[in-house]
């Protein structure tokens, strides 16, 4: 009885903390980053093995390196981003808890900078969506709302040492995430109102999260306010290349379509056109990325676009070099793809070089994915995806670097991959 009575108590506790928490979501609430489990402490649902992390010391807590304590952990992991070729973000979800590591030399070892427990998320964080992080200091997540609650966006400015709480004032749907400094950032929303049709509502903050301001949004189409984002369509991603240019991508009556600010998002416009239907007809069904760009002047950058016809999907590639003013197919040189990867988009390194694995061989472009040359066969990737058949996601960071994430959803486990010689060769971190 007296076992019963302190399990009740505790849970009590629990959800008294979540609720104090929730309720404090302002700009100056402050939560520390959650405390790294023990070595004998799995991070994994039912106990399945999974990936193993060496686990060090935030860097941000200045320990001396010959004192830090490295221990093992293994956790299903579910996302990762490369941010430079030694440092890069890895994370899942256990018990409704984000686990979120970092690393700084290629993924030797890593470090605990998950928030605390406290925060709750009903599904995994995805990059670009509800995490980003600009360098290695500064970054932000950010989790819907749930119960009624406003959605939570959390900051760091220390690598994950602690968090700070702030909190926008509706709960629909994240859709998108960017941000172009430390300083300056912008959250997309959306709500479903009538068929064909999405509300969408762009947040803006000019002090790194701290405060949100919300900026008006509505239909072109409607004759409200000219510059407003348009509600027709399902937005499916947003990009800044910098404080003026923007972004939106969204299918509209099924079909691919582009808008694009130049004013940090207080006027959007239709965007160049792009998109001519006569190429795809055997598409039944489009998915437009969200431009990404490379290098630090954002002059050149790619979207891809998805085309799916029954069960299978084909790649193609628009391209730009001009900041996003014009943009050029590329039809990639790829068979469709079905099964369970059948989602998963090619990499690419700049606006020639990419990487794309379809079955277990690993593929390479150096003309914008016109043609497709099969890399060498890779044991490792061969025999690691008939025991984890789904490819989360594929990144390359340089001509040789790059991280593949694999998965078994059944088995609830994962593994993150390395090559290191432009995917000829792959080891697991």
């Amino acid at each position: 009885m007296r076992s019963r009575w302190i399990k009740l108590t505790q849970a009590a506790l629990l959800s008294l903390g979540i609720a104090t928490l929730l309720a404090a979501c302002t700009d100056s609430g402050q939560t520390p980053a959650a405390q790294p489990p023990q070595a004998q402490d799995e991070d994994l649902d039912g106990g399945n093995a999974g990936q193993t992390l060496t686990v060090v010391p935030p860097v941000s807590t200045n320990t001396p390196a010959a004192e830090t304590t490295k221990y093992q952990i293994q956790t299903r992991l579910t996302d990762f981003q490369m941010l430079n070729e030694n440092g890069g973000l890895a994370w899942g979800v256990t018990r409704n808890a984000l686990r979120l590591y970092y690393t700084q030399d290629q993924g030797a070892t890593w470090s605990n900078i998950s928030p605390s427990e406290n925060v709750q998320f009903p599904s995994n964080p995805v990059y670009g969506q509800n995490i980003y992080f600009v360098d290695s200091m500064h970054g932000w997540i950010v989790r819907e709302g749930m119960g009624g609650t406003d959605t939570i966006v959390l900051r760091t400015n220390n690598g994950g040492a602690s968090w700070s709480l702030s909190s926008l004032s509706k709960t629909d749907k994240v859709a998108a995430v960017s941000f172009v400094s430390p300083e300056k950032g912008w959250i997309l929303t959306t709500v479903d109102s009538t068929i064909g049709k999405q509300e969408k509502k762009l947040y803006i903050t000019e002090d790194g999260g701290i405060s949100w301001k919300l900026m008006e949004s509505g239909d072109e189409a409607e004759n409200t306010s000219a510059g407003e984002i348009s509600k027709r369509g399902y937005a499916t991603g947003m990009t800044f290349s910098d404080s003026h240019h923007g972004f939106l991508t969204a299918v509209e009556f099924g079909l691919p379509k582009l808008y694009v600010t130049t004013n940090g998002g207080k006027e959007w416009k239709s965007g160049p056109s792009f998109f001519d239907r006569s190429k795809f007809n055997a598409c039944g069904n489009f998915n437009l990325g969200s431009p990404q760009f490379f290098g630090r002047e954002a002059k050149s950058a790619w979207m891809s676009l998805a085309c799916s016809s029954g069960e299978t999907t084909k790649f193609s590639g628009f391209f730009t070099a001009d900041g996003g003013k014009s943009w050029t197919l590329s039809t990639f040189g790829l068979n469709q793809q079905a099964g369970l990867n059948r989602n998963l988009a090619p990499a690419f390194l700049n606006e020639k070089e990419g990487w794309a694995i379809q079955g277990d061989v690993t593929y390479h472009t150096k003309n914008a994915g016109k043609t497709w040359e099969p890399l060498p066969e890779s044991r490792v990737l061969q025999k690691i995806l008939d025991e984890y058949p789904e490819i989360n996601k594929l990144q390359m960071i340089s001509r040789k670097l790059g991280w593949v994430l694999v998965e078994n959803t059944d088995n609830k486990r994962s593994l993150l991959l390395q090559t290191v010689d432009g995917g000829v060769h792959w080891k697991v971190l």
